[in-house]
Parts: C-alpha cells; structure tokens; sequence
C-alpha cells in the first residue's frame, strides 16, 4: 500500500471514530443548565426544578461504548415512543410504551435496558399502566389483553390476572401493596382487589357516579405509606382516598380551572412523605397535594421546551437516584423526591423534576448541599 492510499485509510478511519469516542468518551460537558426551569418562577423562592427530558435512556445515562457503537458514529440507546404508565422502582425506570407494546426496564444506574412483553409466553397488546412490589415482579395492566400480567425477574409471565365472571374487563392502573394487588376497570368502574400470590379475586369495590366511594372512569391508583388507596376520578375531576377498610376518607379536585380544580387526572404516585403528584392532562400540568388533600402547587406546562408538560399522562417517584442524575440538580437546591413524567405527546417525552427547597434562593445564590 502506498504512502497516500494509507493516508486516505487513516484519515477515514479517524473521521469514523474519533468523533464517536469524543461524545461517548470524551470528557463531561460542564452541567447543562439550559434545562433548569424554577416552580414557582422567580422571583418567588423555588420549590420545584426542571432538570431534563428525554426520549432515549442514554441521554440520561452514558453507556460505555462499544467497537460497533462507535464505528455506527455513537451510542445507540433504548428509546420510548410512546409512553403510558411509568414505575421507579430500585434505581430502574419501567416506561409502558405502546408505540411497541412493551414495558421499558431502564437501569438508571448502568445504563442497561431489557423489553418486557415484547417477545415469549405472553406478548403485551396494549400496557397502559405498571407497578412493581419489593420481590421485583411486574404487573402491568394490559387494556388490549382486558388482563394483568405478572412478569418474575426473567421477563416470564408468572400470573395472568382478570376477574373470572365478568364479560368486560379494561384494566386501566395498578397498585401492589404486600400480598394484594389492586386493579382499576374503567368497562365497570370498580376497583377489584386480586392475591399476588395465586390471583385469586379478593375484593372488589366502587360503583359509577359521583358520590364519595363512587367514580366515573377511575385512571390512576397508587398507596401511601399508611396504606391508603388513592384513586384518580377521572371524569369527575377529583382524586379520592380510601381507608384500609375501602371506605372514602378524603378527597380533593372538582371540576374547574381554577387553583385547585382538576381537569382530567390520570396516573399518579406518591412519595414518601405522603405528597402526591397528579398527571393532569387537560391542565397540562402535574399537581402536587400534601397527605390532607390541600394543594402544594404545580409544575408543568403546555410548552413543548424545558420544563414542559405537554400531555402528561403517568408519574413515578424516586427518594433516592444514582449520582450521576443527582448531579444534575443545581447548587444549593435542597432535594425531597425526583418525580419523573410521562407525556404522551412532546419532542422530549420523559420529563424529570426535582421538587424541594431552595433556602437561599431570596439572596440570588444557592449553595451546595449534597445530593438526595
């Protein structure tokens, strides 16, 4: 080979690859703070921060990079496309996606991803919604299937989980709590109570209407950490809270556009210092609401930027997320939980939220205080 054609070869060969490793292995860009948007704006002292959105694991998480990935010109991350329920459950994000019809396992940690439903004894037709109990099974409400599937650790369908005398079932949220899973039907407007054990159907309460314990169309299910159920109350305009008993006890949101008010809750989820977060589509907007029903605020918007909320159908919560994301929260801003959000509708359809307290924000500055 000729001293030129060897030139040309190396020249192409680092015009392949270098680029490829600068992004995936090449230094850190410093923080973005083009993301960070504040609720409420200033000059109010912020509660809540918008810290980025993203469709594709690996805009949230670097991956090492492989010999293929890089002569393909970078990472190629697991996407979503269209995303429905969301869960957080131990450092992994599952994103019910029925654009594939599939439930995104996301390792928020090592930035690995598996595909639940996708393939094998029980293929999803329609996953609108997903909870995930301490032992690391899946339950995901199927709208297509008119049943609950139960996947173990392996992505195999352990149970398969409908009410056995009812001529329509459209299961629409779930919630685990120990040894019983709950399950929202929008075809009978109930809520059924089935054992995670056997699937065995344990309990089933609610009616339609709009009397307290009653509801029209119930879209989002979720416990708080004195074992309450909390129910989304979509056509009503409200969310309502039951006892251990299944009786109403609180409840929160009529219809309205006023502070307060609700337009069309969907899916929700609770942290553990019982403020509960609230897709609300109509609003385009997320409610937060303490554990007695008062309304904190919202974050959110009908902005398809930073900080938007377009379509925001699903919330899960994190406590606790690796460092790498906790780095993402500016200087000084004093974190309680990580909400992430789920729009149906955005360039960018996974939204992640810090919500806390800035305590020196008045002065202009925020000081660093540790991650969460």
């Amino acid at each position: 080979m000729n001293n030129d054609r060897r030139f040309r070869l190396l020249h192409l060969v680092a015009a392949l690859i270098l680029p490829a490793m600068t992004l995936a292995m090449g230094c850190v860009s410093p923080k973005d703070t083009t993301s960070l948007v504040y609720f409420p704006p200033p000059p109010a002292a912020p509660h809540a921060v918008h810290l980025k959105s993203f469709n594709n694991l690996h805009d949230l998480v670097r991956s090492k990079p492989s010999l293929a990935d890089l002569l393909r010109g970078g990472v190629v991350g697991p996407s979503v496309g269209r995303p429905a329920g969301i869960a957080y459950s131990n450092g992994h994000l599952y994103i019910c996606d029925t654009d594939i019809n599939a439930v995104n396992d996301w390792d928020l940690a090592t930035g690995t991803a598996r595909r639940i439903g996708l393939r094998g004894d029980v293929v999803l037709v329609k996953p609108v919604a997903v909870a995930v109990d301490d032992s690391g099974t899946v339950y995901v409400a199927d709208m297509g299937r008119a049943e609950v599937i139960a996947f173990d650790a392996g992505s195999h369908a352990r149970l398969r989980i409908k009410p056995a005398d009812r001529e329509a079932f459209r299961p629409s949220a779930v919630a685990v709590d120990g040894g019983s899973l709950y399950v929202a039907d929008i075809a009978t407007h109930v809520v059924d109570v089935f054992s995670t054990e056997d699937g065995r159907l344990l309990d089933s309460f609610g009616k339609v209407g709009s009397e307290p314990g009653q509801f029209y169309y119930p879209m989002g299910l979720c416990m708080d950490m004195s074992g309450r159920l909390w129910l989304s109350d979509m056509m009503n305009a409200r969310v309502q809270v039951f006892d251990a008993a299944h009786q109403p006890v609180l409840s929160m949101g009529q219809p309205g556009d006023r502070y307060g008010d609700m337009g069309k809750p969907r899916q929700l989820a609770i942290g553990p210092d019982g403020v509960a977060f609230i897709a609300d589509p109509e609003f385009a907007r997320v409610h937060l609401y303490n554990a007695k029903g008062q309304c904190l605020m919202m974050i959110g918007g009908a902005e398809d930027k930073p900080g938007g909320t377009l379509m925001p159908v699903s919330v899960a919560v994190a406590r606790v997320v690796p460092d790498h994301i906790a780095a993402l929260v500016p200087e000084g801003f004093n974190v309680s939980h990580y909400p992430f959000v789920a729009n149906t509708v955005a360039t960018r359809r996974i939204s992640l939220f810090a919500t806390g307290s800035a305590p020196n924000a008045s002065n202009g500055r925020l000081r660093h205080t540790g991650r969460a």
